[in-house]
C-alpha cells in the first residue's frame, strides 16, 4: 500500500522576474506529471537529494519520515525548467499534512501563504534574492495559473484560445536557477507589469490578437534587461521566422531551459520540423494541460 503524489510540470508563460517582486505571473502546468510514491517503511528516499528543498524539510521533521520510504520519479528525466525541485517539496509538504487531513480534505489544509512560509525556510539561505515560490502555488492549483502574492490572487483557467495553439520546446540547456538569484541585483519592472498585465486582459477578454501583444511585449522586456541568454535568443530569432509562428520566448530564469511558441491552429509543423532538425524537445502544449496536485492510494 502506497500513496502516490502526482504534480504537473510548470512553465511561467509570463512572469518571471515579477514573481520576485511579488507581482503577477501566468502558469502552464502540463502532462507529464511528477510522482512521488510513500509507503511505509524504514526512510529509504530515492530521487530527492537531501539539500533541496524537500530533502532538507523531511530533515527538520525527520522524526515524522522516518517512518516511509520515499521515490520520486522524474518525468522529464532530469532536464531543467519544469519544477521538479518545486514538484519534490510540494508532495512531502502535503504528505507532512496528511497526518491530519484525510486525501478529500488535502486542499483544506494546504493554505498557500503557510506554505510558502515553510518553503521559504528550506530553500533560500539569505543571500541574494529569494526565490519566489510562485510556481510552488501553480503546481498546487494546475492547469493555466494566475498568481500574484502581494494581492493574494489565484485565478485557475483552461486554455481559452481556440485559434492559437502553445508549444514548450526544451533547449537542452541547464542553469541552477538558486544560483542566478544569488547574484541577481535589484531591476525595473515597470515594462514587466505592463506587458503582463495585456496578457491578463487577453484572458479576461479572450482576445488571442492581445495575447500574443503580451507575449510578444513580455519578451521585449525580458531582452531590454539582459533576462534572456544568449543561446536561447538564437533560437527564438530562428523560431519566428517559421511560417505560423505568432509568437516566442524564453521560459524562466534567463530562458535557458525552456522557450514557449505560440502559433496559429494547426500550424505546428514547421516548429516540430525545426526541433527536430537541431536536436531540441518538444515536451508539452496547449492540449497536454493538467490539474493540480492530486493523491492516490491509501497507506
Amino acid at each position: 500500500m502506497s500513496l502516490v503524489f502526482s504534480v504537473p510540470g510548470k512553465t511561467f508563460i509570463a512572469g518571471e522576474y515579477l514573481a520576485l517582486a511579488e507581482g503577477p505571473t501566468l502558469f502552464f502546468l502540463s502532462q507529464p506529471c511528477f510522482e512521488t510514491e510513500i509507503s511505509r517503511g524504514k526512510g529509504d528516499v530515492l530521487g530527492i537529494h537531501p539539500e533541496s528543498p524537500a530533502g532538507v524539510f523531511m530533515s527538520k521533521h525527520r522524526g515524522y519520515f522516518r517512518n516511509f520510504d520515499i521515490t520520486f520519479r522524474d518525468a522529464y528525466s532530469g532536464k531543467g525548467g519544469f519544477g521538479a525541485s518545486t514538484a519534490q517539496f510540494l508532495s512531502v509538504y502535503a504528505m507532512w499534512l496528511y497526518r491530519e487531513a484525510h486525501q478529500m480534505d488535502m486542499e483544506k489544509y494546504l493554505d498557500f501563504k503557510h506554505m510558502l512560509e515553510v518553503y521559504y525556510h528550506v530553500a533560500w539561505n539569505g543571500q541574494g534574492q529569494r526565490p519566489s515560490g510562485a510556481d510552488l502555488v501553480a503546481q498546487l492549483k494546475g492547469s493555466m495559473t494566475f498568481f500574484e502574492k502581494r494581492s493574494g490572487m489565484i485565478s485557475v483557467t483552461n486554455w481559452p484560445f481556440e485559434d492559437l495553439e502553445l508549444l514548450l520546446v526544451h533547449t537542452g540547456n541547464k542553469l541552477a536557477t538558486h544560483e542566478h538569484l544569488r547574484t541577481l541585483p535589484v531591476f525595473p519592472t515597470a515594462g514587466l507589469e505592463s506587458a503582463m498585465l495585456t496578457i491578463r486582459e487577453a484572458f479576461d477578454k479572450i482576445d488571442s490578437v492581445r495575447f500574443v501583444e503580451g507575449i510578444k511585449a513580455y519578451a521585449q522586456e525580458l531582452l531590454k534587461l539582459n533576462f534572456t541568454c544568449e543561446p536561447t535568443l538564437k533560437l527564438l530569432s530562428d523560431i519566428r521566422q517559421i511560417p505560423g509562428v505568432k509568437a516566442a520566448k524564453g521560459c524562466g530564469a534567463l530562458g535557458v531551459d525552456v522557450m514557449a511558441i505560440v502559433t496559429a491552429k494547426g500550424e505546428t509543423a514547421g516548429v516540430k520540423a525545426y526541433c527536430e532538425s537541431k536536436g531540441l524537445s518538444v515536451l508539452s502544449s496547449s492540449d497536454k494541460i493538467s490539474s493540480g496536485l492530486q493523491v492516490r492510494g491509501s497507506l
